[in-house]
């Protein structure tokens, strides 16, 4: 795709449809909701039952705003998907590269797990992906390196994928930490997560406060 050819919200939002479409899939109500969320800047937190499409709710946001913008492959590191499993990294990244490719962006997606080679994590720190999904642990990592800001400078979302998984543990407090740290160093960045639909009762006043419930 030219960088030059840029797309109003409507005409990018069209060209998805038409994927979805061609997939035999159908956009429900709940993903138009996030996905037009999130394009005015919003943080939220998405509730909904496994398999009903929370991934691509909280994934096609961003193949929106680079259809619109596709001089924005140009900002290094911008989208941030923290989950709770190594195989389910293995699973996003070969879907979100399908993607992005189904669409001809030049967005590169890759992995920062405990079982990628120490090869790619060397060149990352060099030359990070625009999309990053890693692990708590890993994450945790990251952000102990010296001058770990230089990766963050462009920064627009991070996600939380399966965020029920992380709560009142170690790992959710790696990504605590991540959060607060990502909030100074980059105070627009937007923040979203998934959670099973049940697990919203669980969660305290805190956290319907502070974010939007969409689904």
């Amino acid at each position: 795709m030219s960088k030059n050819n840029t797309r109003t919200y409507e005409q990018a939002l069209s060209q998805v449809s038409a994927w979805f479409s061609q997939k035999d899939w159908t956009v429900f109500d709940f993903q138009k909701e996030c996905w037009q969320a999130v394009s005015q800047g919003h943080d939220g937190l998405l509730h909904a039952p496994t398999g009903s499409g929370k991934t691509h709710a909280l994934w096609m946001p961003h193949i929106l705003r680079w259809l619109q913008n596709p001089e924005a492959s140009d900002r290094g590191l911008q989208l941030v998907w923290i989950t709770p499993l190594k195989a389910l990294a293995k699973d996003m990244e070969r879907q979100f590269q399908q993607t992005v490719q189904d669409f001809n962006l030049s967005i590169r997606v890759e992995r920062r797990t405990g079982d990628v080679s120490a090869s790619v994590k060397k060149r990352q720190q060099t030359h990070m992906p625009e999309v990053l999904i890693t692990t708590p642990e890993s994450l945790h990592v990251l952000m102990a390196q010296k001058k770990h800001e230089r990766y963050f400078k462009g920064l627009h979302t991070i996600v939380v994928d399966e965020w029920h998984e992380l709560m009142g543990s170690k790992r959710g407090t790696q990504t605590e930490l991540f959060l607060a740290r990502a909030r100074y160093l980059q105070p627009k960045v937007q923040t979203w997560g998934s959670i099973m639909a049940h697990w919203i009762e669980k969660c305290g006043t805190g956290w319907r406060k502070a974010f939007m419930n969409i689904g």
